[in-house]
């Protein structure tokens, strides 16, 4: 997944098959990722010598790999004292880093630039802003289902970034961020009225000047992006009703 797409746009592609460590028990998994960093750094930096500008080194990962280019990125740095310039950080795994420091987890020190994109915080991801950019889509907590009646609850909103960032790739630009001023307002899609409206483009071709949190709205069905009606509040994905008997609130995932 994303080699063609990067190829397609004129990438030279390294592929880190860590499938061996990233499928034992997950606890162990995100231990053994910090070696795996080591080594994948190691063969970067003789990659570097070879004649690799670091300028032009990006790195991309999702969930524990999402983590693990943060261990990729310390060690290039400690053995090269240059930077990898770009990261992109794909729903970044949560559990086993909430609680560590920005030096045992991905940081926006880590590379030039950090792009992270968050489709499930409360569960297989992570809150916490980690790069000069992070965009919560759909408010980053649960993503719209493809099926009417059938949610996409954690792991169908964890691994729904992977389609996102693919069609963002075929097409940059259409997928459009507006800044926010805190990560309950984008969990809560209540950026529309921020003033001056700030916006950007959630693929690599980022403005990368604009630095905050961006929240992001798709629509339920494949390409999902919205293009400029994403920027609009009317095409929130979410819709709530009141509940006739008791009054109470329901939120519909539709």
């Amino acid at each position: 997944m994303f080699a063609n797409e990067y190829e397609d746009i004129g990438y030279n592609i390294i592929i880190v098959d860590n499938q061996r460590f990233a499928t034992v028990h997950y606890h162990l998994a995100s231990r053994l990722m910090r070696p795996v960093g080591k080594h994948v750094a190691e063969v970067l930096v003789q990659l570097t010598q070879a004649g690799l500008d670091p300028s032009k080194l990006e790195l991309l990962g999702f969930s524990l790999g999402g983590q693990t280019v943060s261990y990729v990125a310390k060690n290039y740095q400690q053995m090269t004292g240059k930077n990898v310039s770009n990261i992109v950080a794909l729903e970044p795994s949560g559990p086993c880093f909430r609680t560590l420091g920005k030096e045992d987890r991905l940081d926006a020190s880590n590379a030039d630039f950090v792009q992270v994109l968050h489709t499930n915080i409360d569960g297989y991801g992570m809150a916490t802003p980690m790069g000069h950019v992070d965009f919560y889509i759909n408010g980053g907590e649960y993503q719209p289902s493809d099926l009417n009646l059938y949610p996409c609850t954690t792991t169908c909103s964890h691994f729904r970034v992977l389609a996102l960032w693919v069609v963002a790739l075929r097409h940059p630009g259409k997928f459009l961020g507006i800044k926010c001023k805190s990560i309950q307002q984008a969990r809560d899609g209540k950026c529309f009225e921020n003033c001056p409206v700030e916006i950007n483009n959630m693929d690599l071709t980022i403005d990368k000047k604009k630095h905050g949190i961006f929240f992001v709205s798709t629509s339920k069905e494949y390409p999902y992006f919205l293009g400029s009606k994403g920027l609009k509040e009317d095409y929130l994905y979410w819709k709530k009703i009141t509940n006739i008997n008791d009054g109470n609130e329901v939120e519909l995932y539709t």
